[in-house]
């Protein structure tokens, strides 16, 4: 906030409090008119009265102008640009819909720096001057499961992405990931199971997510570590559909998620699906077919049918080249290891050992041959083929928020024993992934880049030492490109 003197319609000049953001200009106060300097200096006070009171802000020329330098003390600096951009977003999704200051304090400390329950209260108190101990910290969340946290979430974040970011929420995208522990005790959540981390020798919960066409998350689910992914794909579309209220969705998932029975529960639940197809498990004779009508022409697209549904299959000669190139590869090893069969220690693709001795899995080699360059993508919607392609590559916008989850919101590994306290550890981890992929949307920066930059603005706490007074500062930033940033995220907090 700034003052500023404008003329008026009576000769005389006006004192107002301004302050201007991309070109648009916001009259907080209109202070008063003058028409001789007395005036003109009374109001002037008045006028930064109101800017400390509302902001907080001071000149600081006007307090070091009064007293010698090392009777000024800079006693603390705080990032609470930072904490109040969080904070105005967490109720502009919604998230505030469950009125728990706890839980909204623990998701920003979580995004600013994420660490363990005990150490984000050290980043409550030591950036943010919020102090809670860990016995009520624990409460909270504990009372947030038992009052339905994650569906009032659930459902605050399903309307925002209706009503702010203009999404009917006829078309969302799904796929599963996986979070370790560092521990082997198994529970019934906690479990071994295939491991997207590469983990084997740790327990894990398997997470199921829901996102909307921009990747902004809707909804999720967890499920116990040793769950098959196809088999948690039903049940939270049957939630998501309850949820949204909707007879009209589709849902775009990866190939693990097709199935026989999962394409006949869609089908009878009205539900629109486009999924990838491993194409290796089809009939002999629908891959021959396939392969002859698309006669490796780069771009060429063919639609069969297939279980009652269409098969799209598109040929991409960048595709093949890769695809030739892993088959050479393991053909190499397969090659290697049947030579010296006694030093097999592991399995290779077009490897057979059904008979005493291991041997060249030809039939294996052939198919691949024909798939060369050849994706699949079945579906029981009539949008046209290259939609389907389309909107089945936009599955990477959940791979980005994944990354997220696991990189910038560290959500794992998990410390947790007890279910209750696992799952409210992943209910913060999935607000703090909305208030990510929001800012994401909005500024088209990475979130580690936007926390980057609003880190910068401190707000110093100033002291005379002399006399006692204090006040607050905030950080002038004079770089142009990052003024605009800064802005820009300001903008985004109001």
């Amino acid at each position: 906030m700034r003052v500023r003197v404008v003329p008026t319609a009576s000769g005389n000049k006006a004192i107002q409090v301004v302050s201007k953001r991309y070109g648009k200009l916001t009259v907080h106060k209109h202070i008063g008119t003058f028409s001789n300097p007395e005036q003109k200096t009374q109001l002037l006070k008045e006028a930064e009265k109101f800017i400390l009171k509302t902001t907080g802000q001071v000149n600081f020329l006007d307090l070091v102008s009064s007293v010698r330098p090392f009777e000024i003390a800079i006693t603390q600096s705080q990032p609470k640009f930072l904490y109040e951009l969080l904070s105005c977003l967490y109720d502009k999704l919604g998230l505030s819909n469950y009125p728990d200051p706890v839980i909204k304090d623990l998701i920003i400390a979580r995004m600013y720096q994420p660490a363990s329950k005990l150490e984000l209260i050290e980043v409550l108190t030591d950036s943010f001057s919020k102090d809670y101990i860990l016995k009520t910290v624990y409460r909270h969340l504990k009372q947030g499961m038992k009052k339905g946290v994650k569906e009032c979430f659930q459902q605050s974040l399903i309307e925002f992405a209706k009503t702010d970011l203009g999404d009917s929420l006829r078309l969302v995208f799904y796929d599963v990931t996986t979070l370790y522990f560092e521990s082997q005790v198994k529970t019934e959540l906690k479990d071994f199971g295939f491991s997207k981390d590469h983990r084997a020798t740790d327990t894990q919960v398997v997470i199921g997510l829901v996102v909307a066409k921009d990747g902004f998350p809707i909804y999720f689910d967890i499920f116990s570590g040793k769950t098959f992914e196809g088999h948690t794909f039903l049940p939270v579309i049957q939630s998501i559909k309850k949820l949204l209220g909707t007879e009209e969705l589709i849902v775009i998932a990866d190939a693990a998620m097709i199935s026989k029975d999962n394409v006949e529960a869609l089908s009878d639940t009205q539900v629109q699906f486009v999924v990838g197809t491993r194409l290796g498990n089809l009939p002999e004779s629908l891959i021959d077919s396939i392969s002859q009508k698309l006669n490796q022409v780069d771009g060429k697209i063919i639609t069969e049918k297939y279980r009652n549904q269409r098969l799209i299959c598109s040929y991409s000669q960048k595709r093949a080249n890769k695809d030739r190139s892993d088959r050479e590869k393991q053909l190499q090893k397969a090659k290697m290891a049947i030579s010296t069969p006694s030093k097999i220690t592991q399995r290779y693709r077009f490897v057979k050992t059904a008979g005493r001795k291991p041997t060249l899995n030809s039939e294996l080699v052939s198919k691949a041959e024909k798939l060369e360059g050849i994706k699949g993508y079945l579906t029981n919607t009539d949008l046209k083929e290259e939609v389907v392609i389309d909107r089945y590559h936009d599955l990477w916008r959940i791979e980005n928020s994944f990354r997220i989850t696991k990189t910038d919101l560290e959500a794992r590994p998990i410390f947790h024993r007890l279910e209750e306290t696992i799952k409210a550890h992943l209910i913060i981890v999935f607000a703090g992934l909305a208030i990510s992929k929001y800012l994401e949307i909005k500024t088209g920066l990475s979130i580690k880049k936007i926390l980057k930059i609003a880190s910068k603005v401190l707000t110093h706490k100033v002291t005379n030492t002399k006399t006692g007074e204090i006040a607050y500062v905030e950080t002038t930033i004079e770089n142009p490109e990052l003024k605009e940033k800064v802005e820009l995220l300001r903008s985004l907090g109001h």
